[in-house]
């Protein structure tokens, strides 16, 4: 094998895994927020997709970063500051997007654009609950 083109091992595809399910999840989340704003007006129906890809960009780019895209080393030190870095990216990509959207957007929903952001951060939230079993103990 080449260089950098190692395969995951099995905590990153478990990991991958379940990030698949609850990215799923939130898509279809999103999707049912969106067509039920939009019996509310087309401005609110858009401002929560824009709200949902808000927050779904920089979870996806975190968890390739993360969890695909392979450093040289798998030191733990290597893994970490890879997880920092792609934390780092999120946050940035975040800042950015809001940006963009309350620049170019015009008429916005704010009510509509952060509901949608932070449903979505909940859905993830008990999603990952729900999947990882250790938790369905406390």
């Amino acid at each position: 094998m080449r260089k950098g083109h190692r395969k995951p091992g099995v905590h990153a595809r478990i990991a991958l895994q379940q990030f698949k399910k609850v990215f799923l999840i939130q898509v279809v989340s999103m999707i049912v927020i969106a067509g039920v704003s939009l019996s509310y007006s087309v401005s609110a129906a858009y401002s929560s997709f824009c709200g949902g890809m808000i927050f779904l960009l920089p979870s996806y780019v975190f968890a390739w970063r993360a969890l695909i895209a392979k450093q040289a080393k798998n030191t733990p030190g290597a893994v970490i500051a890879q997880l920092y870095t792609s934390e780092i990216w999120k946050m940035g990509l975040s800042i950015a997007l809001f940006s963009a959207v309350f620049i170019l957007i015009q008429p916005l929903n704010p009510f509509s654009l952060f509901s949608t952001y932070i449903w979505l951060q909940l859905v993830g939230f008990v999603a990952q609950l729900k999947l990882n079993n250790r938790f369905l103990k406390l």
